[in-house]
């Protein structure tokens, strides 16, 4: 039988033809290859080292990630970033080539331990056609291989965690290494709360592992098999007569909350003479998910995925360098549930449980496979100039559709130390809340939302400036729209005011009627003046936009915040201490102003509040200095580091929420987010 003739191979036998086909002599192969993500030490990234010393970050480098520009946790209330104008749910995330269920905890640190954290790339917009499922942003963070020359035993202890690090050798080509952490604060959080309105019925927690094994097989092979997972869980129960209860009896009952996942995959890189280069990878990934809210409304997701990944890179010619990669994506999910709730999203600030005109119960037990395929060529134009256009094709059985998103990305050194760079590219997303696709909860006619990026910047680099010592900066200009958002039903009063409850409730729960767009500018500079001191500032100016196309409204989205400044600074004081500090402005949080409430014609007990126009009030602005020194003891057969924080140093009330009191709403407080506080934490290396 004859093998088909498939792109992946003719690009194979590009890779291996012999040097005389390019027209170079028979004994020397000189191929120029161009790196897309540039060194790893270059002026225009952070390394993990630093960005585990960034006041606040409590020895997390993706927790760090809030000081680079473009990136928003909404005030501490999301426990996953927002970038560049799309919602948390846009973003993809990638840990050692792999996909992970999630890689932040519900407080906002991530699961990876700083023990082992490579790197990581922060991909805002226009990435690569390697890169998929993803309209706002791309995380991508790598572990570190076993070290093959020594063994460890790491233990870390803080206030908010602590954890274990085991390293080891086997063999001369294989190591391990293995890491679990849990979660502090559900010990004594009870203690710092004095709130009669609620109690806790599961206190908040979580926990996590990571291990990997490795096998050197040569300088230029490695096979390592990996494991990582984590858990998080909350719940807690409103008292009769709470304000939570009084103004929306569904809450009685109280809210549950658990997620946890499980993963394990292999992965082989290899290069080989030819300068052909892949990276495969095959893992089994398993997420649980389950919610509860009051007595009646709960669902229970439970996901089985299994993936094939896989990357080529190959120079093919002294100007190119192909890229290329294919993956399969098998989800076997089960979902049970029961809701009287309204279809709730971000654009109704009234969503209460109580407002529920059905109940719906439902169970299934879909599988959706996925096919992707990449390819980019890194285009070496001139010696100066490199343009790297690419398309991802992409197709699933449960959505039926089909996509074929070019990509284009360009970087220019116009002059010595100058450079010129661009971007563009069509992405789409099958989100992860799979619900609003079922039968049952949802619309399974839904189609895929899909975005179009676009971005331009300008850097420079004065690295060989004696006085400044090394000097980058970089300022970029982007654009982002959106289309086929899913909305949730909007309420039947008023849009619906003329169809009776039987024909609103056979309207579709969902649909993709929604649309928007971000634009923004943002400044980033990072600057090392001596050994002692290094640092870095973000500055960035943004809007971000959503309209309903049911009602025709358009609003700033939750996550506008146009004015956000970063400024890190760490100083080497003597040999034995490093003191740090970091001061972060930005934009008050959008609410939706309370105009009143009336007393509910059927039930006099309860109050229906009147909202006005969608994110039309801004708190005040937020900003806090938090500050951090580090020492390190060296002891005649081990070591420890020791980092004593103090977050909000100054004591600034920052306002990130209102909450309203009684059944009738009668009196607005603030709610602010944390005080002064001092934390530290230790870690031992045995």
């Amino acid at each position: 039988m004859t093998r088909p003739f498939t792109y992946p191979s003719f690009i194979l036998l590009l890779c291996v033809l012999p040097a005389s086909v390019y027209g170079q002599s028979d004994e020397t192969v000189d191929l120029e290859t161009v790196s897309i993500q540039g060194d790893q030490t270059s002026n225009d990234r952070i390394s993990s080292q630093k960005l585990l010393k960034v006041p606040g970050a409590g020895n997390d480098p993706l927790r760090a990630i809030e000081s680079l520009p473009g990136v928003v946790f909404s005030n501490g209330n999301r426990s996953e970033p927002a970038v560049r104008g799309s919602s948390p749910e846009d973003n993809a995330y990638i840990v050692d080539f792999l996909p992970v269920g999630y890689i932040f905890h519900l407080d906002s640190s991530s699961i990876l331990n700083d023990n082992v954290v490579e790197g990581f790339t922060l991909e805002a917009a226009a990435f690569g056609s390697e890169y998929n499922n993803a309209t706002g942003a791309v995380i991508d963070a790598d572990s570190r291989l076993p070290y093959q020359d020594r063994d460890q035993l790491v233990v870390d202890l803080s206030l908010l965690k602590a954890g274990i690090f085991v390293e080891n050798q086997v063999t001369d080509d294989q190591a391990f290494y293995l890491s679990a952490r849990q979660s502090l604060f559900q010990y004594y959080i009870e203690n710092f709360l004095d709130d009669e309105d609620f109690e806790f019925t599961t206190v908040p927690e979580f926990y996590d592992y990571q291990g990997k094994y490795s096998w050197r097989i040569s300088d230029t092979e490695t096979v390592s098999a990996q494991i990582i997972g984590a858990r998080d869980k909350g719940g807690l129960l409103f008292a009769d007569d709470s304000d939570q209860v009084l103004q929306d009896p569904g809450l009685e009952g109280g809210l549950r909350f658990e997620a946890f996942f499980n993963s394990q995959g292999i992965v082989w890189d290899k290069f080989y003479a030819s300068g052909l280069s892949h990276t495969l990878g095959i893992s089994q990934l398993e997420e649980k998910f389950a919610f509860g809210i009051g007595f009646n409304n709960r669902i229970d997701v439970k996901v089985n995925s299994y993936n094939l990944r896989s990357q080529f890179s190959c120079p093919i010619h002294p100007h190119h360098e192909l890229q290329w990669g294919l993956e399969y994506d098998e989800a076997h999910i089960g979902y049970k549930g029961r809701f009287d709730a309204p279809p709730c999203d971000e654009f109704e600030p009234d969503c209460r449980i109580v407002d529920g005109t059905e109940t719906i119960t439902g169970s299934g037990k879909p599988i959706v496979r996925t096919w992707y395929a990449n390819l980019a060529d890194v285009w070496s134009v001139t010696p100066a100039w490199t343009l790297i256009p690419g398309v991802l094709v992409s197709t699933d059985d449960y959505t039926d559709q089909d996509f074929v998103e070019p990509k284009l990305n360009s970087r220019w050194e116009f002059h010595r130390n100058w450079a010129f760079t661009s971007g563009y590219g069509q992405y789409h997303i099958l989100p992860d809340n799979f619900g609003s696709y079922t039968p049952e909860f949802g619309n399974p006619e839904l189609k895929q939302p899909t975005a179009d990026h676009y971005e331009i910047g300008l850097e420079q680099s004065l690295s060989d400036d004696f006085v400044l010592g090394e000097l980058f900066w970089k300022v970029e200009l982007y654009y982002k729209t959106l289309e086929d958002i899913i909305i949730g039903r909007p309420p039947q009063d008023p849009l619906y005011s003329d169809l009776s409850v039987e024909q609103y409730n056979s309207l579709p729960r969902y649909t993709n009627d929604a649309n928007g767009k971000a634009w923004g500018a943002e400044l980033f500079v990072n600057k090392n003046l001596t050994d002692q001191w290094y640092g870095w500032l973000s500055l960035a100016y943004s809007r971000t936009e959503r309209k309903d196309q049911l009602t025709g409204e358009r609003f700033r989205y939750n996550y506008d915040q146009p004015v956000v400044v970063n400024a890190v600074a760490n100083y080497q004081y003597n040999r034995d201490w490093q003191i740090g500090f970091k001061w972060r402005f930005q934009s008050g949080q959008l609410v939706t102003p309370l105009e009143g409430a009336v007393q509910d014609e059927d039930n006099p007990a309860l109050y229906n509040p009147i909202y006005g126009n969608l994110n039309s009030e801004r708190l005040p602005a937020y900003h806090k200095l938090d500050v951090r020194a580090d020492r390190t003891f060296i002891f005649q057969r081990w070591e420890m580091d020791f980092y004593a924080e103090i977050l909000n140093l100054y004591g600034r009330s920052n306002v990130v929420d209102y909450e309203y009191e009684g059944a009738d709403y009668s009196n607005r407080e603030e709610v602010t987010d944390l005080p002064t506080i001092v934390s530290f934490g230790i870690k031992a290396r045995l």
